[in-house]
C-alpha cells in the first residue's frame, strides 16, 4: 500500500480537527445554535474546506454513528453463537450500553440526539435505516429466534425489531435525563428483558 502524500496527511488531520472541534462546539452551545461559519473560524479554515469534508454539520453527528456501528460489527463476532437468541441480543445491547456510557458519554450522545431531533428526518433517515449495522445484527437474531421456535410467530421480525429497539431509545433517553445513580447497562438488561419474555413462545 502506497503511504500517505503531505497533502493528504494534512487534509486528513483538517477533518480531524474539523469533527473534533464540531463536537465540542455542538457540546458547549448546543447544535442548533452551532454554525458552519463558527465551527470554520474556529478551525481557522474556509466554508469550502469544511464542505469538502462534511457536506452539512449533521454529517459530522453521523460520523460519531457510524464509528457505534463499526464497534457493532466486533461485538457481534465475540458473541458465542450457540447461545439463544434472546441471550445473544441481550448482550449486544449490554456491550452497546457500556460503550455509550464509558467511550461516548452523556454529552456527546446528548448532541447526537439532540441533532437527530432538529434535523429533517426522512424515511431513510440514517438512524433508523434498515442497512445500519445495528439493525442488521438484530434481524438475524430476531429470525433465529423465529426459525428454532424461541420467538412467537405471530408478529413480524419488522415489529418485533422495533419494540427491541424502543428498549434501547427508552433507556438511554431515562439515562440522559437521569443523574448518575441510573445504571444504564443493568436498566437496559432489566427492562429488555422482561420485553424479550414477551417476545417469546409460552
Amino acid at each position: 500500500m502506497n503511504s500517505l502524500t503531505s497533502r493528504q496527511l494534512k487534509a486528513l488531520e483538517t477533518r480531524e480537527k474539523l469533527l473534533k472541534t464540531s463536537l465540542e462546539l455542538f457540546n458547549k452551545h448546543g447544535y442548533e445554535y452551532v454554525s458552519v461559519e463558527q465551527i470554520t473560524k474556529a478551525c481557522n479554515v474556509s466554508k469550502g474546506t469544511f464542505y469538502t469534508h462534511f457536506p452539512s454539520k449533521y454529517d459530522v453527528i453521523l460520523e460519531k454513528f457510524k464509528e457505534l456501528d463499526s464497534f457493532y460489527s466486533t461485538v457481534e463476532k465475540n458473541i458465542d453463537r450457540t447461545l439463544p437468541a434472546s441471550e445473544k441480543i441481550l448482550l449486544l445491547y449490554r456491550e452497546q450500553m457500556k460503550y455509550l456510557t464509558n467511550v461516548v458519554g452523556k454529552d456527546l450522545l446528548r448532541t447526537m440526539y439532540t441533532a437527530a431531533m432538529t434535523n429533517q428526518v426522512e424515511q431513510d433517515h440514517y438512524l433508523i435505516s434498515p442497512q445500519r449495522k445495528i439493525f442488521q445484527i438484530m434481524n438475524s437474531y430476531i429470525e433465529e429466534g423465529i426459525e428454532l421456535g424461541e420467538f412467537r410467530q405471530d408478529l413480524k421480525v419488522t415489529q418485533m425489531q422495533t419494540i427491541i429497539r424502543r428498549c434501547m431509545r427508552a433507556n438511554v433517553y431515562d439515562w440522559l435525563i437521569h443523574n448518575e445513580d441510573f445504571d444504564l447497562a443493568t436498566e437496559m438488561a432489566q427492562f429488555t428483558t422482561i420485553v424479550l419474555d414477551g417476545l417469546k413462545v409460552k
